[in-house]
């Protein structure tokens, strides 16, 4: 990094091919560094992502009815790719799957960096820019999903030859757009935002402001019929595979603008820790809001270029797309209603290969020759990026690091109601789907919650319904755990968060109205109460 500082825009052959291997060796290690350090997945996702994907495997064959169960199986990202090459090569799916979740996340710098250079003319900016994003935490470290990789290495290339003028691009991203959606539905999500806010920018926003003399540019020229193409089979795909994504994506928009007069509703926001601040001290958290500062400033000083004329075209596209995913990101922390299906550390995540060409500009605008002192304090900066940003993940309250009864009381609820599945989990809803009557969802906790979505077998025959307090009187049968039985917590998975009631009483569901038809260390499955 450091010798890019003293070469030119431009760097001899020997030297950027140098730099290219460089970058795919860091972003290898980095990416694979997720399966040691930090357990690979998020324990739903990968347990969700293998059922489906084995489920496929032992079928035969890809059944799109099933799309109505569960979203995942519109993924054939999950569905057909790793089946495909699993009976190829005669690995097991669940190990193709892994494989080619990491080594596609690691090839997403490498598409990142020939589109900063094709939009910049600048190989030093895209390899730099390049650089900073592998560093950067949510690359590597967090919410690492199986479909979501090949999804967001499509998606950016998908959108780079959109918004190109060659028909040959145009026709490559409306192809690209079409996987993005077969990959995973959430990234197609994404992109129909990116779409629309391109189309909103260029058609109206800048010929608004251009007319009111805000500003006084050239607006970039849309591309209305590929974009229009890819929208339309991103859609097609969503109602065919996936339909339930669609109706819940228009709630969430009715819900998020009905909310925006509740902004101080005290509800609480997910993952927003982690979008503005980190719990591993107070200099790591300095440190990881810092970088999240100076991106946003980049972005700014980038808006005040394009102001000024300086930069146009498809830079200009890339950047004012990179400002709409930042103001996405603040729409996410301040409406927690649209946190319901994605936390904002995801929206940080995928917006970080638009936005990163903004922190790139920014400490090289600020690293000039003349200035030793600036150019001192972005290497010191560069130098301490990789190991500052592997703290970040704060090991003190990590089930990896330590035995359950060493942590305190919430964050073992946390861990078994999100993340850590067990065999008391496997156990309990293998005997519920043998034994209970379908006809009815079964009422249960958070712990019951997580146990039903990562251990029912797929295609599953029984429902279930998270309850906000304890089913005291429902004319249905019942899951509760030892939180709930021992401790006299019932916990309900609010807005993605573990929510504890304490206070509540067990002991009406061990009373004549109840029988106890299952018991473990962990469950209690009970019959439905005889109300009166």
């Amino acid at each position: 990094m450091v010798q890019l500082f003293r070469a030119g825009p431009e760097l001899p052959r020997t030297q950027r091919n140098l730099h290219i291997f460089y970058l795919l060796g860091l972003s290898l290690t980095l990416s694979f560094t997720r399966l040691s350090r930090y357990a690979g997945f998020n324990g739903f996702d990968l347990i969700a992502e293998g059922s489906v994907l084995q489920h496929t495997l032992s079928a035969g064959f890809w059944d799109p009815r099933l799309g109505d169960v569960s979203n995942y199986q519109s993924s054939l990202a999950i569905t057909i790719l790793p089946t495909l090459t699993a009976g190829t090569i005669g690995v097991p799916g669940l190990t193709v799957f892994l494989f080619q979740t990491f080594f596609l996340t690691a090839l997403l710098p490498m598409a990142v960096h020939p589109i900063i250079n094709r939009l910049t003319g600048n190989f030093k900016l895209a390899t730099f820019s390049s650089l900073l994003f592998v560093q950067n935490w949510f690359f590597y470290g967090q919410h690492l999903i199986g479909k979501t990789a090949p999804a967001l290495f499509l998606g950016v290339l998908a959108f780079y030859c959109l918004t190109q003028y060659r028909r040959s691009f145009q026709s490559l991203g409306v192809l690209l757009s079409f996987g993005v959606v077969m990959s995973h539905y959430t990234i197609a999500l994404f992109e129909l935002f990116l779409l629309f806010s391109y189309l909103a920018i260029s058609g109206i926003i800048v010929p608004v402001f251009n007319r009111l003399s805000l500003l006084r540019i050239t607006p970039s020229r849309t591309r209305l019929a590929p974009i229009a193409a890819s929208v339309t089979l991103i859609i097609a795909w969503l109602a065919f595979a996936a339909p339930l994504i669609l109706p819940s994506a228009v709630s969430s928009v009715e819900q998020s603008l009905s909310s925006i007069s509740q902004l101080a509703s005290g509800q609480g926001r997910p993952g927003l820790s982690l979008a503005t601040s980190s719990p591993a001290g107070p200099i790591v958290t300095g440190w990881f809001d810092l970088q999240n500062l100076l991106v946003g400033l980049g972005g700014l000083y980038m808006l005040y270029q394009y102001r000024r004329g300086l930069i146009r075209e498809n830079l200009a596209t890339w950047t004012l797309a990179g400002l709409a995913l930042i103001i996405l990101l603040v729409a996410w922390t301040v409406l927690p209603v649209l946190s319901v299906s994605v936390e904002p550390t995801r929206i940080l995540q995928m917006a970080l290969p638009f936005t990163i060409i903004f922190l790139g500009v920014l400490l090289l605008r600020i690293a000039r020759p003349s200035s030793k002192l600036a150019l001192a304090a972005v290497i010191t900066l560069l130098l301490l990026m990789l190991p500052m940003n592997l703290m970040i993940a704060n090991q003190e309250r990590n089930p990896l690091y330590h035995t359950a009864d060493s942590l305190p009381l919430d964050k073992r609820v946390d861990d078994d109601s999100s993340l850590i599945p067990s065999y008391s989990n496997y156990a309990v809803i293998i005997w519920a789907n043998n034994y209970l009557p379908s006809d009815k969802p079964v009422g249960v906790d958070s712990l019951g919650r997580y146990a039903f979505i990562t251990s029912l077998p797929f295609p599953p025959r029984l429902n279930f319904s998270q309850e906000i307090l304890p089913p005291y009187c429902f004319n249905r049968y019942s899951i509760l755990s030892s939180y709930f039985v021992d401790d006299h917590i019932w916990t309900a998975t609010i807005l993605g968060s573990s929510v504890q009631v304490p206070g509540q009483d067990p002991s009406p569901f061990f009373s004549p109205t109840h029988n106890v038809l299952y018991s473990s260390t962990k469950f209690w499955v009970m019959s439905p109460a005889r109300c009166p």
